[in-house]
């Protein structure tokens, strides 16, 4: 089963790209071409790829998608970094991960002359961490995993009433206190999700403001290319259908913002952030509540919180799942 290997992201043929995407198990949206097209033009400049196209029966059937880590740490990792990137793995049809492993691993000898293989991000429950263990021990190759981060996720009822529930009894406790005092705070409160384009491109903005504002370290991170960067993704994910751009507002205007994806029937907070001037209102908790409920009354069922340990994760009902970076070396 043939491998090819192509240089940029942009070599792949769209169609075949998104029938894999469309049709592998956990459908990261980090691993679309509405995230990695953009981020190669953002992020990987001046840097080599190595993209590995697997065929099954004559059909692309899995990629895996690499980039060099740079001069300060030589060797390949998978595209779309860290810092902006929460699920990385290889693009896999369910059912053909032992074939597309045995052929890839069999091609990696050429990459490690350059150094480590890293492979970030992958999250528990993958097969990938499987085939690895298997595989790379038959090809003398070494492997070292780790727990790098928490990603808290949980599963969705059937009814917002039913998710309250069974939140422990303090969680509950506050749940309620905080979203009545939110709406005692914040006359006029009212919370809606963009998702067609024009409505995104309109409110972005607003979530690009409340993001910088709510911590230093994010104001930081927020900076005007990081801003292009999102912005393009976001027309990207709205254009597919897959964005939730959610948004809590009052008198003063929009005081707290979401940015979600869909992933099938799991949705994803990438990011957010919230006005510190209403901080009393808890708007920001409150806002992701509102999204749980709006989640659930879609018919998702998962909400994730991905990267990251913030309280409000867990005080909502997120439970922890692992995240692991494989690190592949000759033995």
């Amino acid at each position: 089963m043939p491998i090819s290997w192509l240089d940029r992201a942009t070599d792949i043929e769209a169609g075949e790209w998104r029938s894999v995407h469309e049709r592998s198990a956990a459908r990261s949206p980090f691993l679309s071409p509405s995230f990695l097209l953009p981020w190669e033009i953002a992020f990987a400049s001046g840097r080599r790829r190595r993209i590995a196209r697997w065929e099954s029966s004559g059909v692309a059937s899995g990629f895996l998608f690499l980039c060099e880590r740079g001069d300060e740490y030589p060797g390949w990792e998978l595209m779309g970094g860290t810092d902006v990137a929460d699920i990385l793995d290889a693009l896999i049809v369910p059912g053909m991960e032992a074939s597309f492993w045995d052929a890839v691993i069999g091609e990696f000898g050429v990459l490690l002359e350059a150094g480590p293989l890293v492979l970030q991000n992958l999250v528990a429950g993958t097969p990938t961490l499987e085939h690895l263990a298997l595989r790379c021990a038959v090809a003398g190759l070494s492997l070292q995993i780790e727990e790098i981060e928490r990603s808290p996720c949980m599963s969705l009822p059937g009814s917002f009433d039913e998710y309250v529930e069974g939140l422990d009894k303090k969680a509950r406790h506050e749940l309620r206190r905080k979203m009545r005092r939110a709406g005692e705070a914040l006359p006029g409160i009212s919370f809606r999700v963009c998702r067609d384009p024009g409505e995104v491109a309109s409110a972005f903005p607003a979530f690009l403001d409340l993001h910088r504002k709510s911590h230093p370290d994010k104001a930081a991170f927020m900076t005007e290319a990081m801003a292009a960067f999102f912005s393009e993704v976001a027309q990207r994910f709205a254009e597919d259908g897959t964005l939730r751009l959610a948004l809590l507002s009052g008198e003063p205007g929009d005081v707290a913002a979401a940015f979600q994806i869909v992933a099938g029937d799991r949705l994803l907070l990438y990011n957010s952030g919230f006005d510190p001037a209403h901080r009393d209102a808890n708007a920001g908790l409150v806002l992701i509540a509102r999204a749980i409920e709006r989640a659930i009354a879609e018919g998702f069922r998962e909400y994730d919180f991905l990267r990251g340990t913030e309280r409000y994760k867990y005080d909502l009902g997120g439970v922890d799942r692992a995240v692991y970076r494989a690190t592949i070396t000759r033995a």
